[in-house]
């Protein structure tokens, strides 16, 4: 089984490590390739990842705290049983045609992350910074996105009815042309709605 502390990689392909059950603290990965790997029971504190590949990954059952994943492509990921990333800066990470319905989303920094098209529905993201993430074509229908910081993102498409607003920031965001039937907001958040609407406030 890895354990790594304070390990530091550049330009390394870990396409055929055994990644399952591995324990890392404080290690640093630049433009890294983990294409195809499993993290089953994988446990990750403090860690960098820069540039680094991880399409086609299998997340099930990785638990990843205060890490961060900076513009990495995780196109085509897995979570299907279990996993969390707990405080942890996805800031430009890609998660095109990922499928993460088991991965736990527990706060953290996902500004302008490529969530579009993601099933999210119901999916705890209160407090979630998801400042000018693509959201387009999300379905978040019942998520609880209550305190998120929403400025700027893109919501296109995205499936919205009974989720839960409260206390999100929702500044520059357009909701015109959604489904809105449901939706939980508070005062500024129906502001937010009606400047989107085109509507003047005094």
């Amino acid at each position: 089984m890895i354990k790594w502390r304070g390990a530091s990689f550049q330009d390394r392909s870990f396409r055929t490590e055994d990644l399952c059950g591995a324990m890392l603290d404080d290690c640093q990965f630049e433009r890294c390739d983990f294409a195809s790997t499993r993290w089953t029971e994988a446990a990750l504190r403090d860690c960098s990842f820069s540039a680094c590949a991880f399409r086609g990954t299998d997340l099930s059952g990785i638990d990843a705290s205060a890490c961060s994943f900076l513009n990495c492509d995780f196109r085509g990921a897995t979570a299907l049983l279990g996993g969390v990333l707990r405080e942890c800066r996805m800031t430009g990470s890609s998660f095109a045609e990922a499928d993460l319905p088991g991965l736990e989303i527990a706060g953290g920094d996902w500004s302008l992350t490529s969530l579009a098209g993601l099933d999210l529905r119901q999916r705890h993201l209160g407090a979630l910074r998801l400042r000018e993430a693509d959201l387009a074509r999300c379905n978040l229908t019942k998520a609880d996105l209550r305190g998120a910081d929403l400025r700027q993102a893109l919501l296109a498409g995205a499936k919205l009815r009974g989720a839960d607003l409260r206390g999100a920031n929702l500044e520059g965001v357009d909701l015109s042309g959604l489904d809105l039937h449901g939706v939980r907001l508070d005062l500024d958040g129906a502001a937010a709605l009606a400047r989107s609407l085109g509507a003047i406030l005094d």
